[in-house]
């Protein structure tokens, strides 16, 4: 890892290309003579463009993770000059400067082991454009300020996407079969393109487009060689207790284990090389996160059973709605029994700043470290991109889309993800014959006679990938953005009076509304005022909320896709807006 982070710095330094648009005249101080004669120089210069390109997340945001602060996507006021999206072609310039100069090598094995990487960036890259805006001008060449392209007009959703599965196959012919989490393999690209085409064949069929099946085989194609090979599997180390929670964590090395993750984002706390996760989750002046309550629902019971079937769960209190679910909720949120890593004792203190400081009481913990990370950008565990778990759920939902999912491909996927944490299996027959009606209500475009397991595979994929940027773009392909409307809410409580976080016997909060109890009635617990501590759906009881008094909006025949900015439209005439944006070339 710290090979990849010292040639990725060296590389920034070394080799400092223009920023580009499409719409600028772009200009190089790369030059040609003197670059990308050697393996060393085109391995240096990969390098430099891998920040870009393998960069994993740990935000949740959508209908999952909860901030003080609502996105503009969900307030209706995303437009083409406020939050437009990404409009920015640096990254793609800078690939294809490494397909014009790549032939300065005489190793013609060499040249083709980096424009298989290269073959990956431009997939990832338009992948990433395609998403935000549908179709958008392709171009593989480095542009100078009389190139044509430069006013070129929007490529069709069906070209990009038809080159992107082209860009893919290249980097899976090419890249290197070694294992390397911090560099692009050949399973690298494997993993792309098993989510690109999970992507592309969902978002086309639940959106009415066609070629929806051709994507779908492609991510089962894609799937099987990956599980095929053998490389990869189900990370179990630690136990069902410990195992979830530290494949994030990384609490012994800092560093992603191999054995699942494919590709991960290095960090290197002795090169200065750090994330802020820990201070980020904590800080009173961050942005709070928290879950919504309806991601805490859709964790099953630990014996399999739904949590949602259960009498009264809809206002059960913070105890008893932890107590006795999949042990991926406890390794995922601040709950009863939350130890820190390196702990050996239950932390209560942390346990009630879940209370005082998210904004809906359920704090995360996945990517969570020990309390000697706690100050700001001091976090040196990987952040994971890719990984074995994602290419089993991809598989087992494009089996089912497509009508031909058995109950072998669902031991196999599902089953290998809830053993890690000693779950029951899924069965197919169940599931399809009692389809659950708490994930019905939510996903409405769900029909048909595989419904019921397409609803548990959805709810297998929000548990276990949270956090890891798949959940707004999930929500995307399903044609389900009105998920984002509804008010999210937190916590339950009852009323005034003093809360039990832990089931010691002890209250560790004590909620009020007027003046402050005195302290031979808190006992130690720590007073929380409802109406500024805590925001209660109810005025003195119901559910922790945030953001109760902004309109949220979401219009289904637009917000699919980011506007294309105003700036951009007025340097090139010939762009088309996307349809709904107010703008003079709207479609």
């Amino acid at each position: 890892m710290k090979t990849i982070i010292q040639s990725a710095l060296a590389a920034a330094a070394l080799l400092g290309l223009a920023a580009c648009d499409l719409d600028q005249t772009p200009q190089s101080s790369l030059t040609p003579e003197t670059s990308f004669r050697s393996e060393s120089e085109l391995q240096l210069y990969v390098n430099g463009l891998l920040p870009s390109m393998l960069t994993g997340s740990t935000t949740e945001k959508a209908d999952n993770g909860i901030e003080s602060t609502l996105p503009t996507y969900m307030t209706g006021l995303r437009s083409s000059t406020v939050d437009p999206g990404k409009w920015s072609w640096t990254s793609l310039r800078s690939i294809n400067i490494l397909f014009k100069y790549s032939g300065n090598c005489p190793d013609e094995a060499v040249r083709a082991k980096y424009e298989a990487m290269g073959h990956f960036m431009r997939a990832k890259f338009y992948y990433e454009k395609l998403k935000t805006f549908g179709g958008v001008p392709w171009c593989t060449t480095v542009l100078d300020d009389n190139s044509p392209e430069l006013y070129a007009p929007r490529d069709s959703r069906d070209v990009v996407a038809e080159n992107i599965l082209a860009e893919l196959d290249l980097a899976i012919a090419g890249c290197p079969t070694a294992k390397s989490i911090n560099t692009i393999t050949r399973w690298s690209a494997l993993a792309l393109k098993s989510r690109f085409c999970l992507f592309e064949g969902t978002f086309r069929r639940y959106h009415g487009l066609d070629g929806a099946e051709r994507y779908l085989r492609e991510c089962v194609e894609a799937s099987e060689e990956l599980m095929a090979s053998g490389r990869f599997k189900i990370d179990n180390t630690g136990g069902p207790d410990l195992a979830y929670r530290d494949l994030f964590a990384q609490p012994a090395t800092g560093n992603a284990s191999d054995t699942e993750v494919i590709n991960a984002q290095a960090y290197d706390f002795g090169l200065g090389v750090k994330h802020g996760f820990n201070y980020n989750i904590t800080n009173p002046a961050g942005p709070k996160t928290g879950f919504d309550r309806d991601f805490i629902c859709s964790y099953l019971m630990a014996d399999g059973s739904r949590f949602t079937d259960r009498p009264g769960y809809e206002t059960m209190g913070f105890i008893d709605e932890m107590t006795g679910r999949d042990p991926r909720l406890l390794q995922t949120v601040r709950g009863p029994g939350f130890t820190r890593v390196g702990a050996t004792e239950p932390d209560v203190a942390n346990l009630v700043q879940a209370i005082s400081l998210c904004v809906t009481g359920y704090m995360p913990i996945k990517y969570y470290t020990s309390a000697t990370q706690d100050s700001q950008n001091s976090n040196d565990n990987d952040i994971i991109i890719y990984r074995y778990a994602e290419v089993l759920l991809n598989y087992a939902e494009a089996r089912a889309e497509l009508g031909e999912l058995t109950q072998d491909d669902l031991d196999r996927t599902i089953g290998a993800i809830r053993d890690r944490v000693g779950m029951p299996g899924l069965k197919l027959d169940d599931a399809n014959a009692h389809p659950d009606p708490f994930l019905a209500q939510r996903y409405t475009g769900v029909t048909g006679s595989n419904a019921g397991v397409i609803l548990e595979i959805r709810r297998e994929r929000r548990i276990e990938m949270v956090m890891e940027g798949l959940r707004y773009d999930d929500l995307m392909r399903w044609h389900e953005g009105h998920l984002f409307v509804p008010q999210f809410r937190g916590v339950y409580f009852a009323g005034t009076g003093g809360y039990d976080l832990d089931g010691d016997g002890r209250n560790d909060i004590y909620l009020y509304t007027d003046s402050r109890p005195p302290t031979p009635l808190l006992r130690g617990a720590q007073p929380l005022k409802i109406g500024s501590d805590v925001i209660l759906s109810q005025g003195t009881s119901g559910y922790m909320v945030v953001n109760a008094e902004k309109q949220k909006s979401w219009r289904e025949d637009r917000d699919y896709l980011a506007p294309i900015p105003s700036e951009a439209l007025v340097k090139n005439p010939n762009l088309k807006q996307n349809p709904g944006w107010d703008s003079p070339n709207a479609e």
